[in-house]
């Protein structure tokens, strides 16, 4: 029967300890130092997530601020439209409207095109077998009507769940002695009357369609729906209730709060973005840590960029060319400080150069939202250093796989050389304890 060893039985030598030792002592250096260069890189990455985000925040308050696009108001400068009585309409003011007061008359309000079908006893009469043909606004579906699937019920149902229904829904209303199908446009305005083509039936005329009609300081438009966005432009009207001959006042001006709020977000967002710069760079002498950002380049240039536009003149603005004309100043630490007196006095004073010192070519927030859509663009520095840090992190999970194999090598050896020394030592353990039974013999 063979015999069973084991490391370090023969001779008393710990070979499992010793080896254990060995590795660790050859592996930790290389384990630390690839570790720490990980959790460097990886929080630098994290670092660098939370500034984009804070940037693209910045961007966004930025261009709050510049005109809007497709007819919508830009925080600075949005106007309100408010109606003296608003039984008769309400209002919205987008951005191409121009502030002032209008005398608004709602003539009529639009109205959608109803037929009425011939008296049935009750929604399970037969109509008849054949094609009945409706059209809106000149778009038309035909549906047909056959034994077994004829009453007045089935053609209801058949308009309704027709794929190409234009626009017209049809319902079964009760009238004196019977019942009727009623189709009923979706849509208002003449443009989007029903009509009927059939033999089975004849269709009459129960609400003609109407448009919409309004007059605003004596000039009178149509519009085929009751919300009027060609009455003035830049303003939506939305018709409640009709009353001829009678206008009432509409004042349309500037959102002081509006505008007051969208700077104070824009000065947060800033605020945000160099607090977050000053936590990350900052060295704490008494623990001497520093942050995971200082003495980075890409942070440190960006964060100048920023510092420039704020710091900078907008020459075409007029009487406020610089943030600190507004009561927007910055302080010791680079956060900036806002006067919300200062700000009303000179939007109350000149609005016009107040929006230019932000919206112009050379105007803050246009150059703060370019600055920014750089920064964070796919091939801006930020993306690029962040792509470096990652490629950095995948070099060292390489080298870590190196070490890894290169450990396991040095482990087999050195236990192998371990084992045969414990080998050794146990024969030569055995040798002397026969030389000395053989000396105590003699």
């Amino acid at each position: 029967m063979a015999a069973i060893s084991s490391a370090g039985i023969g001779s008393g030598l710990d070979v499992a300890s010793i080896v254990s030792q060995l590795v660790a002592a050859e592996r930790g250096p290389a384990d630390q130092r690839i570790s720490i260069a990980t959790t460097r890189a990886n929080t630098t990455v994290s670092a660098l997530g939370n500034f984009r985000s804070l940037l693209a925040s910045l961007q966004t308050a930025s261009k709050a601020l510049l005109p809007g696009t497709g007819g919508t108001a830009s925080g600075l400068g949005k106007l309100t439209a408010t109606p003296v009585n608003s039984t008769y309409y309400t209002a919205t003011a987008e951005n191409k409207a121009v502030a002032g007061n209008y005398a608004v008359e709602v003539v009529s309000l639009a109205a959608a095109s109803k037929r009425a079908s011939d008296l049935y006893a009750s929604s399970a009469a037969i109509v008849g077998n054949g094609d009945v043909t409706v059209a809106v606004g000149g778009n038309a579906f035909t549906v047909s009507l056959a034994d077994g699937a004829n009453t007045l019920a089935d053609l209801r149902d058949k308009i309704n769940a027709a794929s190409d229904n234009s626009g017209v829904g049809a319902a079964i209303v009760s009238d004196t002695g019977g019942a009727r199908l009623l189709l009923t446009s979706r849509s208002t305005g003449t443009a989007n009357a029903v009509t009927v083509t059939t033999s089975l039936f004849n269709t009459t005329v129960s609400q003609p369609a109407a448009d919409a009609v309004v007059r605003v300081d004596g000039f009178q438009t149509t519009s085929s729906s009751n919300t009027v966005t060609t009455a003035v432009d830049g303003l939506s009207l939305n018709l409640i209730k009709a009353e001829p001959g009678t206008s009432t006042a509409l004042n349309v001006t500037l959102d002081q709060k509006a505008s007051e709020q969208a700077v104070a977000t824009f000065v947060n967002a800033y605020n945000n973005v160099v607090k977050f710069v000053a936590s990350q760079t900052k060295f704490d002498p008494v623990a001497q840590t520093a942050g995971i950002l200082l003495g980075d380049s890409t942070v440190l240039s960006a964060t100048q960029a920023l510092r420039g536009v704020i710091g900078g003149t907008t020459d075409s603005a007029g009487a406020y060319k610089t943030l600190s004309a507004l009561g927007i100043t910055t302080s010791s630490d680079g956060t900036l400080i806002s006067d919300p007196a200062k700000f009303n006095k000179a939007i109350a004073s000149d609005f016009a150069s107040v929006q230019k010192l932000f919206s112009a070519d050379d105007g803050i927030a246009r150059k703060l939202e370019a600055l920014s859509k750089r920064l964070l663009a796919d091939d801006g520095q930020i993306k690029a250093r962040t792509d470096g840090l990652n490629a950095r992190v995948k070099d060292l999970g390489k080298q870590q796989i190196a070490v890894d194999t290169r450990i396991q090598a040095y482990e087999a050896r050195t236990r192998a050389q371990f084992t045969a020394l414990d080998s050794l030592l146990s024969k030569l353990g055995t040798t002397s304890t026969y030389l000395s039974q053989q000396l105590a013999n003699l």
